[in-house]
């Protein structure tokens, strides 16, 4: 299957998905490559009428030589200088789907026409996503004014003797791996977000916790959509729930929150996904290029500072926090279904005589929640000076998209420690999950069997978040969500 990009309604999560995800190469339509060769003509006829006029990193210089007006032959050696470096990142490489999502990104400006690119290094860019090798983006270090330094890292094939006019300024400049990042993120957001909620149900079941904090009737007195929502999700994934021996009076607050808490982790990601969405169809270029019909009579270049995305970073600080929040909740949970007194199970969940159980867990969910906690910390503007005095302010964009995805792994690890610590509460009980719960159950229960002697836990609670994650990524050996 191929994507055809023709306008910037085109740029979509769904089609993000598609060629990120699912490896689909791209392909221009007829009217993206009519505009682009358009806006190509109008911007060398737009130079070529005002070659006094300063257009940045065209007729003057990058950096601190902005008001340093070039001649024809230093606008020439500009254009086809090479790169100053390939890479500066250091730590672990992103993942394929996130360089093929930033790719996809750099040419939301091409089709646009403002970005006045070559159609030459517009198609060139367009197929690096034919499934040839990528470059290595490192995660640490890439935060820079703008996206300079990854996007140095992502085109420098493009830079040197070969380049024309404006097209180094136009992959080195403006906001591409800002939507890329952000929509993976978002496409992750939403399935974890189905994932938790599974595992908070199957919490409830195994915890014998009253259904009370779920109950429809709620939904008017809350007013809040998304509030319903979970109750909704609940009430499906709850439904044949068995009532025998359920406990009836007041649960642990960790439980009777998880309404209002679901419904916020819901609102965080309908932030993400919305934010997303509009970065994807936002033109963020460097200076940006009006054509005639806008800026009459020939167009007009204009400086911009719309390669810093604020709402970007903030939105994955909001959703690390979140991510953040329900790791402490369960966490909570975990310590609580241990206990008879809460549960009304055997005491510490022993399996028979064994003395063999969940129980010391409670332990390691409490560490990984302080550390999602820590990794919780917003990133934000640093106190950076910069190499020049133009580039004085970066962009943390990396940093907050590292966070939140150790803030991801972590409640992974304990939403599993969860899981299992429920399907461990079941087989002391001896009865079976609500029935839209039992495939999930029997997943995990591959991946974590029933606990009946010693042995290594850790390494089991890496196996189920390791499958917890290739449910939230599409992956093969995710746990069934069905």
């Amino acid at each position: 299957m191929t994507v055809t990009l023709n306008s910037l309604a085109d740029f979509t999560l769904a089609n993000l998905k598609r060629v990120a995800w699912q490896g689909e190469d791209l392909r221009f339509g007829s009217q993206a490559l009519a505009l682009m060769r358009q806006r190509r003509a109008e911007f060398l006829a737009f130079i070529e009428a005002n070659p006094d006029r300063p257009v940045y990193g065209v007729t003057s210089g990058f950096g601190d030589r902005a008001a340093v007006m070039l001649t024809p032959e230093e606008r020439a050696r500009q254009a086809t200088m090479p790169p100053l470096l390939t890479a500066a990142g250091v730590g672990p490489a992103l993942p394929t789907r996130v360089v093929r999502a930033m790719i996809l990104g750099r040419l939301i400006n091409f089709v646009s026409g403002y970005a006045a690119v070559s159609l030459e290094t517009a198609e060139g860019v367009a197929a690096m996503l034919d499934g040839r090798p990528l470059p290595t983006v490192r995660i640490a270090g890439q935060d820079s004014p703008g996206e300079l330094l990854a996007l140095f890292n992502l085109f420098h094939d493009f830079m040197g003797p070969m380049s024309q006019l404006r097209d180094q300024n136009a992959l080195r400049n403006g906001a591409a791996c800002a939507p890329g990042l952000l929509g993976d993120m978002a496409l992750r957001a939403g399935n974890r977000a189905r994932l938790a909620t599974r595992v908070f149900a199957l919490s409830i079941d195994a915890g014998n916790m009253g259904l009370d904090p779920y109950d429809p009737a709620l939904k008017p007195l809350l007013d809040d959509p998304l509030e319903a929502d979970v109750i909704d999700r609940l009430q499906a994934l709850l439904a044949g729930v068995s009532m025998e021996g359920r406990r009836d009076y007041q649960a642990p607050i960790s439980w009777r929150i998880l309404t209002r808490l679901l419904g916020q982790m819901l609102r965080v990601v309908e932030e993400v996904e919305s934010t997303a969405r509009q970065l994807l169809t936002t033109v963020n270029d460097n200076p940006v290029f009006l054509g005639p019909e806008q800026a009459p009579p020939i167009g007009r270049c204009i400086t911009t500072g719309g390669f810093h995305v604020p709402r970007a970073y903030h939105a994955m600080n909001w959703q690390t926090q979140i991510w953040a929040d329900l790791a402490a909740v369960a966490a909570r949970e975990v310590e609580q279904l241990h206990r008879h007194k809460v549960t009304g199970l055997p005491d510490r969940l022993w399996v028979g005589e064994s003395r063999y159980s969940t129980v010391f867990l409670g332990m390691t969910a409490n560490d990984l929640a302080a550390r999602a906690q820590d990794a919780a910390k917003p990133a934000l503007i640093p106190l950076y000076g910069g190499n020049d005095g133009q580039t004085d302010t970066a962009m943390p964009l990396f940093r907050a998209y590292e966070r939140e995805g150790e803030a991801a792994r972590l409640l992974d690890l304990i939403l599993a420690i969860l899981a299992a610590s429920a399907s461990q509460a079941l087989a002391v009980a001896g009865r079976d999950a609500a029935p839209q719960l039992r495939p999930f159950l029997k997943t995990i229960r591959t991946a974590f069997p029933v606990v009946e002697s010693a042995r290594d836990l850790g390494a089991e609670v890496e196996r189920l978040a390791a499958a917890f994650d290739a449910t939230v990524t599409e992956q093969p050996g995710g746990v069934a969500m069905a």
